[in-house]
């Protein structure tokens, strides 16, 4: 069980480190593209299409990956007031009950959004000429991660639940 326990955290800990840097090389490369893009229009009165849809690209990609980096860090979008009010057994339960919403909201849009990649992936871009299908393949793949990170989740809470409950 402890060497399932260490695959899991180092694998979960480079997958973390791997998501953040992926993250912060988009976002860099959406810095760069900006810059660069701002000062060839304004001083040399050029413009490239292409580099427009780069960034709304790798924006679209820095919003779904940085939605997974929230989650590992519940740091996502809550209402807490009515939850920082229960006692802490029943927390716990809320906490698992809102995770299991999430990981069925999340499977079943990757699920859903396969359908609509299959049907609207195929044209290509006007600018950059890659199939809109490597742009919206993101969708499936961070929803897959978010519920993993719920998954994980789900796990830690109820190990925190039993430790609480051991203890009275």
């Amino acid at each position: 069980m402890k060497v399932l326990k260490k695959i899991l955290n180092g694998t979960f800990r480079g997958l973390d480190n791997s998501l953040f840097y992926w993250n912060f090389a988009l976002m860099s490369a959406v810095a760069v593209l900006v810059i660069a893009t701002v000062f060839l229009r304004y001083l040399f009165n050029v413009t490239f299409t292409w580099t427009e849809e780069l960034i709304i690209f790798l924006f679209i990609a820095t919003t779904y990956f940085g939605s997974i980096l929230g989650v590992r860090e519940d740091e996502h979008v809550k209402i807490s007031i009515f939850k920082e009010k229960l006692p802490p057994k029943i927390k716990i339960i809320f906490e698992i009950l809102i995770s299991c919403i999430i990981i069925s909201v999340v499977v079943a849009s990757a699920i859903l959004s396969r359908d609509w990649i299959v049907r609207a992936g195929r044209p290509l871009s006007p600018g950059i000429k890659i199939p809109y299908f490597s742009i919206y393949i993101i969708v499936p793949i961070a929803f897959a991660l978010i519920a993993i990170y719920e998954c994980r989740e789900i796990v830690l809470k109820v190990n925190d639940f039993k430790k609480k409950n051991n203890k009275f």
